[in-house]
């Protein structure tokens, strides 16, 4: 059996150290036990005898201060002066932006503002700008187109247009719808360039409609007495110019208003193509000086202006009535008796020449043919003018 060997610590430990409150009980070191009472112990023997109750034994201990606090107990007045010394720095800058705010100085009248810039002292900042006062950048211009001139127009020359050559010898080429001029010039020097139809061109039947008229299409004719050539369908038909047929249809109602006569155009009296009037230039009368008849491009007959017209009279061809009043028509006598010379064609009583009413009254008071009133209008001398 083994013996209990307790030892007065271990005995003093199982008895129990009770703590209540804030005091500790115990025993003291004396013997196998500690006691002991109030805060004071006695040691004896082998250990301490008494024990700790109350809170008046509880044994206060000092509170160790924080480093920061023990840093701002001993810096205290370094730290006081920094900030003061921060706070006087504040107030300068404020002080030093309201006296820049205020030293604008007014300009005068018509003068440009200025600014005064205070002097900033060393380790003061430079104030603000105010961006109400920053110059607006300048748009730049962007530069103008500069503009195409317009092409300079060339000057009119009456009795030419782009159908009409002054080089007598120049071949005319094919062409159809070419340029009508009602004062274009076609003679001797004036030639056309082409061999098709010009433009505007309307069937006599169309215009010329009252029952006094008679109209003599080339296809009616007997081929043996034709001298029309016919090469397409529309050259079957009597054919104008429309503007010059409305005004000559004008002039014909009055004529056969005042008379009660009528008009007859033959199968070739208003416009013929070149082969009709190439017919004509070599089949013609070579004793007749100046001539009856031109050559295929020097016809106005091909222009669709000039028409042949024939007064039934019974067969006098009395076209005075139309000499004396065609101008307010707009028309011309083409070849007057006593202009041989220099119209170089023989005198034709019954060859009418559109040319519009202005021109047609000029011509008709100064008493010129078309030759003459081109070279006047074109400011020529008419002593320089060719003779035939």
């Amino acid at each position: 059996m083994t013996d209990d060997k307790r030892t007065p610590h271990s005995d003093a430990r199982r008895s129990g150290t009770t703590r209540s409150g804030a005091s500790r009980s115990g025993v003291s070191r004396s013997g196998t036990g500690r006691t002991g009472s109030s805060h004071s112990s006695s040691r004896s023997g082998a250990g301490y005898t008494g024990t700790r109750t109350g809170t008046s034994g509880t044994r206060r201990r000092r509170k160790k201060k924080s480093p920061f606090k023990r840093f701002l107990n001993r810096h205290f007045t370094l730290i006081m002066v920094i900030l003061l010394a921060l706070l006087a720095l504040f107030i300068f800058l404020i002080v030093t932006k309201m006296k820049s705010g205020s030293g604008e100085e007014k300009p005068d009248s018509g003068v440009t503002k200025t600014t005064q810039t205070p002097t900033a002292k060393p380790d003061s900042p430079s104030p603000t700008p105010d961006p109400t006062n920053a110059a607006e950048p300048t748009a730049t211009p962007s530069p103008e187109a500069t503009p195409t001139p317009e092409p300079t127009p060339t000057p009119y020359v009456y009795g030419m247009c782009s159908s009409v050559t002054l080089d007598t010898e120049a071949e005319p080429v094919e062409g159809d719808n070419w340029e009508i001029d009602y004062l274009m010039l076609v003679n001797w020097s004036h030639r056309l360039k082409y061999t098709g139809n010009p433009e505007n061109l309307v069937r006599l039947q169309d215009v010329l409609t009252a029952d006094f008229y008679t109209i003599e299409n080339p296809y009616t004719v007997a081929e043996s007495k034709r001298n029309f050539v016919i090469e397409t369908e529309e050259d079957k038909y009597d054919r104008g110019n429309r503007v010059a047929l409305e005004h000559l249809n004008e002039m014909c109602t009055d004529f056969n208003a005042k008379t009660g006569i009528g008009i007859k155009v033959s199968q070739t009296g208003a416009y013929r193509n070149y082969a009709t009037q190439a017919r004509f230039w070599n089949n013609r009368d070579k004793s007749l000086n100046p001539p009856r008849t031109v050559p295929g491009n020097a016809s106005e007959h091909r222009t669709g202006l000039g028409f042949d017209i024939w007064v039934l009279d019974s067969g006098e061809n009395d076209t005075t009535w139309f000499r004396e009043n065609c101008y307010k028509y707009g028309y011309i006598l083409r070849y007057p008796s006593d202009k041989k010379k220099i119209t170089g064609v023989a005198y034709e009583q019954w060859h009418f020449r559109y040319v519009g009413a202005e021109a047609a009254k000029e011509i008709f008071d100064l008493g010129y043919c078309l030759e003459e009133y081109i070279a006047y209008k074109n400011g020529e001398d008419l002593a320089n003018l060719p003779t035939y």
